[in-house]
């Protein structure tokens, strides 16, 4: 029971989505002979102000976490003389809400028949002649309506596409999407950037 309550904790928690096996990569070019990493100016998603310099500041983050020369977006990750661009595409950017929901409950209520029968016997004359009455009798109960509001959270997602292609010839040599929800902007930005860096780090070392 308690293995289900933490699982269960883990998907209320957060969420992702990405191919962490699964990468495009071309298979002809060598990423040995790169010796650094140039990451592209991030456009921020439509209406989420400086959501482009939040994810710039997390991928520069991660990169010096994992201990690669940071230079403002020039990253350090090899010997060699080739340089990649990094480019990201922001593909989903929402914050988490608490949203009012209305509700109305209606009870229709229930209809009640009763039916009752009798019997009178005439004994006026030698054959006993049977009359019967039957009566029924309908209630009708009516129901009630049951107006209010109900607090509903929706999580913080985050979604991006990162590229790698050189920068001389504009080639395109890597490319992975990731998706990410969480309960808070922050956090789910990082747990998204931190699995792409992690991924990245794999190529150059």
């Amino acid at each position: 029971m308690k293995n289900v309550s933490l699982i269960l904790f883990s998907i209320l928690y957060t969420s992702c989505w990405f191919n962490p096996h699964h990468p495009a990569i071309s298979s002809n070019y060598n990423f040995k002979n790169v010796g650094s990493l140039i990451i592209d100016t991030i456009e921020d998603y439509s209406e989420s102000p400086k959501s482009g310099m939040m994810i710039f500041s997390n991928l520069t983050h991660n990169f010096l976490k994992h201990g690669y020369d940071v230079n403002q977006s020039s990253i350090r990750v090899g010997n060699g003389k080739e340089k990649l661009l990094l480019s990201c595409i922001i593909t989903e950017f929402t914050d988490s809400k608490m949203v009012v929901v209305p509700y109305r409950h209606e009870d229709r209520g229930y209809t009640k028949t009763i039916v009752e029968q009798s019997s009178n016997n005439n004994q006026k004359n030698e054959k006993s002649d049977s009359d019967q009455t039957q009566t029924s009798t309908t209630t009708t109960h009516a129901g009630k309506i049951k107006e209010g509001n109900r607090v509903e959270y929706t999580q913080s997602r985050v979604g991006f596409m990162l590229k790698m292609t050189d920068y001389n010839s504009g080639k395109l040599v890597w490319s992975n999407s990731y998706w990410y929800s969480g309960l808070e902007i922050q956090r789910t930005i990082e747990l998204c950037v931190k699995n792409s860096t992690i991924q990245i780090d794999k190529i150059f070392n």
